[in-house]
Formats: C-alpha cells, sequence, structure tokens
C-alpha cells in the first residue's frame, strides 16, 4: 500500500513534464462537452485530451456534478490505468496511436448514474 503514494506522485512529476492538455473538439469549448458525446455515439459527457504516446495522462474528475458531490468507477479503460478517487492515469505505451474512448460511470450524490467519457487522441511521442 506505500508504493501507490510513491508511484502516484512520480506520475505527477512526469506529467508536469509532458504536454498534455485538453483538446477543443468539433462540439467544444475549453476541452470539454456536456453534449458532443451523442453526435460521436459515445454516451453522456466527453472530454477530449491529446497526449503523447509514451506519456503519462492524468487527469482530475469534477468533483461535483450538477450541484451535488460525485464518485466514479471505471467502465472501460486501457491497460495501465487506473482510477483512484477523481484521479484518472494512464501510463500510454510508445508504440500506441489514434483515438480511445475510456467510459467512466459517474455516481452524483442526488441523480441519476450516467458515463463520462475521456476520449483520448495518443499522438506520436517526440
Amino acid at each position: 500500500m506505500r508504493l501507490l503514494p510513491v508511484l502516484l506522485i512520480a506520475l505527477f512529476a512526469l506529467a508536469a513534464r509532458s504536454t498534455v492538455a485538453p483538446q477543443p473538439g468539433p462540439h467544444t469549448e475549453g476541452g470539454a462537452s456536456r453534449s458532443g458525446g451523442a453526435s460521436f455515439g459515445l454516451p453522456g459527457d466527453t472530454l477530449h485530451y491529446q497526449v503523447r504516446a509514451g506519456a503519462p495522462l492524468l487527469v482530475s474528475l469534477p468533483e461535483e456534478v450538477r450541484g451535488s458531490e460525485a464518485s466514479y468507477q471505471l467502465l472501460h479503460a486501457p491497460a495501465l490505468s487506473w482510477l483512484v478517487d477523481r484521479s484518472f492515469a494512464w501510463t500510454t505505451h510508445p508504440s500506441e496511436r489514434g483515438i480511445l474512448p475510456i467510459l467512466i460511470e459517474r455516481r452524483p450524490a442526488r441523480g441519476a448514474l450516467d458515463t463520462l467519457v475521456l476520449l483520448v487522441e495518443v499522438v506520436p511521442g517526440e
């Protein structure tokens, strides 16, 4: 159990050196879309990100949804990824390319369950 905090600190340090930024998509402003997921055939809210192959992706998920505190659970994610509380981390492989959907179940304290989609574009590294 003591390895997890050390691993998270190392990933945050690596992320600070890498370029990982939300990428506006065709239906987004500032990288997040409330209705854009449906146009891609994906459920729920969609957040768009871009990461270089071989670099880690770290995403802090929203603390509140519609004014209510939320919790999260992974539904579908690539290998070497995990979710701890509201922090999603994925260590991409240098050979990975393309756009990958990551599905996360979102449970607001008040309201119905829904699905959050992280749409991640993995581009060639340097």
